[in-house]
């Protein structure tokens, strides 16, 4: 619980924050792009770490546009006379904080990189403490988080697009000037005026999920600068409406491991066989979606909150399936307080209803700039019905998640597209055989997009490899990035045994 807790922490950004009291930069400091890579960074005692910040600009094509301040953290290398460079680390997201995912010691990287590379983190513009973008207060984003994402009246549908359109209005409101240029291109664009102000010739970078994502981009854009970099739970950028069917199939499969390794053990609140035990939970969420479950503080449990609790519990076999089984053993039983608590930790709900960071308002807002347009509302039922035959479970979510970006108008026209990266240094790309939240199939299509690539498979459960328990994932990456020794392609880390 305490580790599940940390990673938690910080995946969210809720670890030790980096205040700057520097004045502010403007556009007027800056007369050329050559002025943003002739930054130095000035780094501070910030707790037990370093932080720091630099500029970049809102729009790279027309620099009248402004800037935005990017927040940093360092963790220096212990062993100052071996050390290597620095590490650039993101977690994912897109959301996650950087800086909260550098200060994470041991849980992000092993001591040997650790002790070689000064690990720096960093928040990617409009996110947590990088000049964060803001969307719905915390009282419209409870009302957001509690509404039916699988509407199946008129009635509910008409609320859900209602939400989806505001939600889009509100973003492009509160921040007119800057959420066209918070998309992923821009993001690996900043990393390279990072990299000049670390004075580094080349970028090392840890990246986890949506941070591969970022390392691609760059790869693409950057070539002859990429240096030693993991891409861990590979984001697949050749995007199409297939993705949600590849994506599904693997939150069905993973959602079957689970219920097996549930009902495996003493204690397992389902009753099997599997099949019965599927639809237990089936069942269970459609009774929320009639009754939910009202805690002792006069909160509710809907059935959106249920499926985030099961979403993120299916992220990790060995600290999130135990968690997941008592507190679906407590909500089956009446009581939902501790599903509601895990949803709201996946959401960085505080205990006092405050949002501790914007990584929701990121994640929608990056999402809805880099990729094309929704679903319309009469296309939503078909789509739904295709993912059905892949999982009656996630059909309905993640078909209505198809129209998540309504409203969304006038945006960036440099979406995400499949990449064709020709590195000059090899890229490590590493995927996870049940890893329900990026496929094993998206770490190969990557590795096809990545010409210069070698691919690590790990026979595991759970969201990315790195740090999660196998010696053999960890040994290679170590190697590559300390000594840059790569596996044979294609390597395979066997299974752990984690109980």
């Amino acid at each position: 619980m305490k580790k599940l807790l940390i990673s938690l922490l910080i995946s969210i950004g809720l670890l030790v924050g980096c205040a700057n009291s520097e004045p502010a930069k403007t556009i007027s400091d800056f007369s050329s792009i050559e002025d943003f890579y002739q930054q130095t960074i000035t780094w501070k005692k910030c707790g037990l770490f370093q932080c720091g910040e630099i500029y970049v600009p809102i729009d790279y094509q027309d620099l009248s546009l402004g800037v935005f301040r990017l927040s940093l953290t360092r963790d220096p290398a212990n062993q100052t006379q071996k050390r290597i460079g620095s590490l650039i680390v993101n977690p994912g997201g897109p959301g996650g904080s950087g800086i909260g995912f550098a200060q994470g010691g041991q849980t992000t990287a092993s001591i040997s990189v650790l002790n070689r590379f000064d690990i720096v983190g960093f928040d990617p513009r409009g996110v947590g403490e990088s000049e964060p973008i803001s969307c719905l207060t915390d009282a419209e984003t409870d009302q957001f988080l509690s509404i039916d994402e699988t509407p199946d009246t008129e009635k509910e549908i008409a609320y859900w697009n209602q939400w989806v359109e505001r939600f889009a209005k509100s973003c492009q409101e509160k921040n007119p000037d800057t959420w066209r240029h918070i998309g992923s291109w821009n993001v690996a664009r900043d990393m390279d005026v990072l990299r000049a102000a670390l004075g580094e010739q080349k970028l090392n970078l840890l990246g986890k999920s949506y941070g591969t994502l970022l390392g691609a981009l760059y790869a693409e854009l950057f070539p002859d600068r990429v240096g030693r970099m993991v891409l861990d739970g590979a984001v697949d950028p050749d995007v199409d409406f297939d993705q949600n069917l590849t994506q599904i199939k693997s939150f069905e499969l993973t959602l079957n491991r689970f219920i097996s390794n549930c009902l495996s053990e003493l204690g397992c609140p389902l009753d099997g066989p599997l099949d019965n035990a599927y639809q237990q939970l089936i069942d269970f969420l459609a009774a929320l979606d009639e009754q939910p479950l009202r805690g002792p503080d006069g909160r509710v449990l809907t059935e959106s909150h249920a499926t985030t609790a099961i979403l993120i519990g299916l992220y990790d076999d060995e600290e999130f399936w135990p968690y997941l089984k008592m507190v679906l053993g407590d909500a089956l039983e009446g009581d939902g307080q501790f599903m509601l608590f895990l949803s709201d930790l996946a959401n960085s709900r505080g205990g006092n209803g405050k949002y501790q960071d914007n990584s929701l308002a990121a994640l929608y807002a990056v999402n809805c700039v880099d990729y094309g347009d929704s679903l319309s509302p009469t296309e939503l039922p078909n789509e739904v019905q295709r993912l059905t035959e892949a999982s009656r479970f996630f059909a309905p979510l993640f078909g209505w998640g198809s129209s998540a970006c309504l409203g969304w108008k006038g945006k960036n026209l440099e979406t995400v597209r499949r990449v064709n990266a020709t590195p000059t240094q090899p890229i490590l790309i590493i995927g996870t055989t049940y890893d329900p939240a990026t496929p094993i199939a998206w770490t190969y299509s990557l590795s096809k997009q990545i010409s210069n690539s070698v691919v690590l498979e790990w026979v595991g459960d759970g969201h990315t490899a790195y740090r999660r328990g196998s010696l053999c994932v960890d040994g290679i990456v170590n190697e590559y990035l300390i000594f840059g020794t790569l596996p044979k392609n294609g390597e395979i880390c066997p299974a752990i045994r984690r109980r």
